[in-house]
């Protein structure tokens, strides 16, 4: 996606959305600048362009009124004509913006979710995965791991495994309903609120789990989920916004990492995977 910009009363661009995305961490811009793109009706701040939300904090300055691009300034075919920028012209209202979230951030709460689930069931069930013995090569312990595979108890961990992958996105509505966040989510500091900034009502809060089982991991079947999540991570490069939060207008906010909620999280991810080789031993 191509951006142009008006900059000290000129038009710049076209200029990409991660220098875009430079440019407002320079403070070379700011959230009030007039900006454009081809789906775009006209020009509007930074600030009321979708797609740069993730760029955007909630607490930006609010500078000098932007200055318009020149009129002899060279024009790019669709683009629309500037905004009145009269004094008497009204000041654009202000929105509440959502802080900055990270997709890798939002991908590594919902693996930890899943990660969690997974471990629980695992424990719970009578399968154990083949450990290599003494004087075992490596080739025949693979061939005991795919011969144990096609046993009932492996069969039966991995319909387990899919029914507590349905039943998590059912528990994970009413978390997201009663508290605004999971596991994951609030290990790395992630909420999801409407836009308004309440909690989600039990519908809402459904609908979206329902969209992100169908929509965002492709009903965990096969190649699906690689497929779900790698068009939701460049939709939401590209818009600021996953496709079930933007049609239900959710918002999802979550704070800036700091070194101590990193630790942390490294921390609680190797305990599980302790927790999980309890299965082992």
């Amino acid at each position: 996606m191509e951006f142009y910009l008006s900059i000290d009363g000129e038009k710049t661009g076209p200029v990409s959305i991660f220098r875009v995305s430079e440019m407002l961490e320079a403070k070379e811009i700011s959230g009030d600048t007039l900006g454009w793109h081809r789906d775009l009706d006209g020009w509007k701040p930074l600030r009321e362009i979708p797609s740069l939300d993730t760029f955007l904090k909630q607490e930006l300055p609010k500078p000098e009124p932007p200055s318009l691009p020149e009129e002899n300034a060279e024009e790019v075919e669709g683009m629309p004509p500037l905004p009145d920028a009269s004094p008497d012209a009204p000041p654009s209202p202000a929105l509440d913006l959502p802080r900055e979230v990270r997709p890798f951030v939002r991908f590594w709460a919902r693996m930890f979710d899943y990660s969690l689930v997974s471990v629980v069931v695992l424990l719970l069930s009578d399968y154990s995965i083949p450990q290599l013995v003494e004087g075992e090569s490596t080739a025949d312990l693979f061939a005991r791991y795919m011969e144990s595979m096609r046993s009932p108890e492996a069969l039966a961990l991995a319909k387990a495994q899919i029914v507590a992958l349905i039943g998590w996105h059912v528990l994970e509505a009413f978390l997201i309903h009663f508290l605004g966040t999971t596991p994951g989510k609030a290990l790395l500091g992630i909420r999801v609120v409407s836009v308004e900034g309440h909690k989600l009502s039990v519908m809402q809060s459904l609908t979206r789990s329902f969209f992100v089982y169908v929509f965002g991991m492709g009903l965990h079947i096969s190649v699906l989920p690689i497929i779900a999540m790698t068009f939701s991570f460049f939709r939401l490069m590209a818009t600021g916004n996953c496709l079930w939060d933007q049609q239900l207008k959710v918002r999802v906010e979550s704070c800036r990492l700091g070194p101590l909620r990193i630790v942390l999280a490294i921390f609680v991810f190797f305990g599980l995977l302790l927790l999980q080789s309890l299965k082992f031993s």
